[in-house]
Formats: structure tokens, sequence, C-alpha cells
């Protein structure tokens, strides 16, 4: 298959991706102490949110193609 994600990717499921990019972020405790803490410095709460956006991105812009991105998700014996 030669399609790229962005067109296999709808919008609906894109919304549900973000989610879950943004429920893993808010449980992930070393990117929230970092967060707290500052980190990156006083706009940390800004690149934590540009690093789950840029992850959103990369799945619907990859091109990859699709068999590539299953066969690397999927989990052998």
């Amino acid at each position: 298959m030669t399609a790229s994600n962005s067109s296999l990717i709808s919008a609906e499921a894109r919304a549900v991706l973000g989610e879950a990019i943004r429920l893993v972020f808010s449980r992930w405790t070393a990117l929230q102490v970092a967060v707290e803490d500052q980190w990156g410095g006083r706009d940390s709460r800004a690149k934590a949110d540009q690093f789950g956006e840029s992850i959103l991105s990369w799945f619907y812009r990859s091109k990859v193609q699709q068999y590539k991105l299953l066969s690397f998700l999927s989990i052998k014996p």
C-alpha cells in the first residue's frame, strides 16, 4: 500500500489519538515534574504541549507506509 497515513486517519481518529497522547502525557510523572519544576524554562508547559502536538503530527503526516507502521506496532511472540 502506498498511501500515506494522512489519507488513512479520519478527523475522528485524529481527535481520539490526540486525546490519548494528552492522557499519556498527563500521567507521565517525569514529564509532569519537569513541567512543574520548569526544567525547560518558563515555557516548559508550552514545550510539553508542543511535544505532544509533534507526536500527533508525526502520526498524521508521516510518509511511512501503513504496512510498515502496522509491522512496527505488532506484538511479536
